[in-house]
């Protein structure tokens, strides 16, 4: 049977309870709940509905693209053109042949990757599931990195897990049409060597794919079996109503726009991060506030 993107229901492997969800109704309810589930990758999303996805399995839903062949070929021109170009705006590039460096700053501006942002940090994970103004519940998505290792060992028939750090072992693994391990529907954390500041200060890792055929939820679907237990990956849950609890208690621990994005678009983020408390958190004086709209020939 084929298997690949356009035959998601059908797809080989995996089991359909891939993941188990659980309800966190309360900031108390959701640290026991992840100082329960032990070392992990986290990804906070602002739906519940939200899928797991890569910006790449985004791309090439919207370009129509069907073939595993012109998957290969897509990923390869997006990074051909950002090595050629990426000097005019940034001095400090990648080595050339440090694909996934170059990968990770493709990320970090926005262009289509098929590195999906995850943190160490279920705290900074949260942030990001309420940084928005929307209504609906949210989701923190944990992933068990012991899971990850055990099942790359098995999958991959090591004794050991790779150093995806080395630039020649991450191309062969991961970019290589060729290589073996691209048959096997695979999900695992990589970081190059060289860490960006945002990177480091969110705790960040990505986890990257083995099949490009196949999205990332699919690739992470395949690794599940009916024998996984306790269940290795978690979607916790989180009501709308919680969002000022659960961003008052991250700010107490520094956890905000601002400290996360240290620049003047994470300040001015920042302001809207707890809107509807705005004046209690920064204990404005009322006669401040008319200083800032009302002309003073001083001012200057």
């Amino acid at each position: 049977m084929k298997c690949g993107r356009k035959h998601i229901r059908r797809l080989k492997g995996g089991v359909s309870n891939w993941h188990k969800t659980k309800p966190c109704n309360s900031w108390k309810d959701f640290t026991s709940e992840v100082e329960a589930f032990g070392p992990a990758c986290y990804r906070g999303l602002n739906s519940k509905r939200q899928a797991l996805e890569s910006t790449f399995d985004r791309a090439i839903s919207a370009a129509g693209i069907s073939t595993e062949q012109d998957y290969w070929k897509y990923e390869a021109a997006i990074l051909r053109e950002f090595r050629r170009r990426a000097h005019h705006y940034v001095s400090d590039t990648p080595r050339y042949s440090d694909r996934l460096e170059w990968l990770a700053l493709m990320r970090h501006y926005g262009a289509p990757s098929r590195l999906v942002d995850f943190t160490y940090s279920p705290y900074i994970a949260a942030y990001f599931a309420f940084s928005d103004f929307g209504k609906t519940p949210r989701a923190i998505w944990a992933v068990n990195r012991d899971w990850l290792s055990h099942k790359f060992k098995k999958r991959t028939n090591s004794a050991s897990i790779q150093d995806f750090h080395d630039p020649k072992k991450f191309t062969e693994f991961f970019l290589d049409p060729k290589a073996k391990s691209n048959s096997k529907p695979l999900v695992y954390p990589v970081n190059p060597e060289r860490m960006n500041a945002r990177l480091t200060i969110q705790q960040g890792v990505f986890l990257c794919t083995s099949r490009i055929d196949l999205s990332f939820e699919d690739n992470l679907k395949c690794m599940v079996t009916a024998e996984s237990s306790p269940p290795p990956i978690v979607k916790f849950v989180v009501p709308h109503k919680a969002r000022n609890e659960f961003l008052s208690e991250l700010k107490r621990m520094n956890i905000y726009n601002a400290s996360l994005f240290p620049d003047l678009g994470g300040l001015a983020t920042s302001l809207g991060d707890r809107f509807e408390v705005l004046f209690k958190d920064f204990d404005i004086p009322e006669a401040a506030l008319k200083n800032v709209v009302v002309w003073d020939e001083d001012s200057d």
